[in-house]
């Protein structure tokens, strides 16, 4: 008489299966997205704040007429002359 055992049979586990399911198509369908989806033309109307910008862009500037007022002439300029520091130390591996 022989005596048969039978092994177990391992369960599968839905709950891993199912999810790595879910991450592949996830990242499947972002690359789909991100990489070879063209995007639709948005169509975008410009607020009127931007119109008055563009007719401020066409102004012309005449510097001539600038350098040559009177209220320019009167401007004086405040500078101080400032010597450039020596930078670093002139032996940079002597201790302090």
């Amino acid at each position: 008489m022989a005596i048969i055992v039978e092994q177990e049979k391992k369960s599968v586990n839905w709950v891993a299966v199912i999810s790595t399911t879910i991450i592949i198509a996830v990242l499947f369908l972002g690359s789909y997205f991100v990489f070879f989806k063209k995007p639709e033309l948005i169509e975008v109307v410009a607020p009127s704040s931007l119109e008055s910008l563009s007719n401020i862009s066409k102004l012309s500037f005449d510097a001539e007429s600038v350098l040559g007022s009177p209220t320019f002439k009167l401007l004086r300029q405040y500078e101080l002359q400032v010597a450039p520091g020596t930078p670093g130390r002139s032996n940079p591996f002597r201790p302090f």
